[in-house]
């Protein structure tokens, strides 16, 4: 595992697991009706939620954190079906995609981290070494499930505990190796692309990641997993729901194949379904 330099004291009482716990407390209160009902709405409104997605009516949300994590009815996601793209697994911003020639993903400008800290064990990431990458901020307002990019099977999966920093431009620009060091659940596939990898990272507020595969929770005092493997591969489906966040975050996808590039603009909104990279043709 690599080492990293210190991030500022400031961020490092920011990025506190315990911070997180508090607010975990704070969402799954269930004060009176009207004052969970009330910050919904007025959250809703201040960030553009449409809640006309949601499964639930708000009244139907006891928590604060039912809100956050809620699923959207049937229909309301189309899932990029062509064999040449890969659909995005959440709702968010494309922030990050490119090469892992070298072991190493680009953090920020100018700011590495490597595949075998991200990963946990240079074994695992020796499928994609020489592949590709590509990261997926999801922000608070988002929608905050996360679902499968690919047909394929899970094979193992690993969880590493680890801090909760933020993973905006500010966490970005002051955590060296930020999503190498925040708590991360990582599925590893055999899938339509070949060999590829969904990786949740945890962030500031976000309490608790859980999976569809298994009951860990991530920000529950538990021990690194190590690499557990599955002994019957779980089938997933385009869009089949991987795990859910609690609040915003980021999704990693690793790939062993180098011959993806994005299918739109970096920095661009991007829906759960949506194409996210695309297959580029051999020339």
């Amino acid at each position: 595992m690599a080492t990293h330099t210190q991030p500022p004291i400031w961020m490092r009482a920011i990025g506190d697991p315990r911070l997180s716990k508090v607010m975990h407390r704070l969402v799954t209160a269930r004060p009176p009706a009207p004052v969970v009902h009330g910050a919904i709405r007025t959250f809703a409104r201040l960030y553009n939620v449409n809640l006309e997605e949601a499964a639930l009516g708000v009244a139907e949300f006891d928590t604060f954190q039912d809100f956050f994590t809620r699923k959207l009815k049937a229909g309301e996601r189309t899932i990029e079906s062509e064999p040449g793209f890969v659909p995005s697994p959440a709702d968010g911003k494309l922030s990050a995609f490119g090469s892992l020639g070298e072991g190493r993903l680009v953090q920020a400008k100018g700011v590495e981290y490597s595949l075998d800290a991200l990963v946990g064990d240079s074994n695992d990431a020796d499928a994609y070494r020489h592949g590709s990458y590509a990261v997926i901020y999801l922000a608070p307002h988002n929608y905050h499930r996360v679902h499968c990019a690919w047909r394929g099977e899970l094979t193992s999966w690993r969880y590493l505990p680890g801090a909760l920093f933020p993973v905006n431009s500010v966490g970005l620009a002051h955590v060296p190796g930020l999503f190498a060091r925040n708590e991360r659940i990582i599925g590893h596939f055999d899938t339509e692309f070949g060999r590829a990898a969904l990786i949740m990272v945890g962030a500031t507020f976000v309490g608790h990641m859980s999976v569809a595969f298994s009951d860990v929770k991530s920000n529950a005092g538990l021990p690194a997993s190590g690499r557990v493997r599955v002994g019957t591969p779980v089938p997933f489906a385009r869009g089949d729901e991987f795990g859910v966040f609690e609040m915003g975050s980021t999704v990693v996808l690793l790939f062993e194949r180098a011959d993806l590039a994005p299918a739109l603009p970096l920095g661009s909104p991007i829906r759960m379904g949506q194409a996210a990279l695309k297959v580029v043709p051999e020339v």
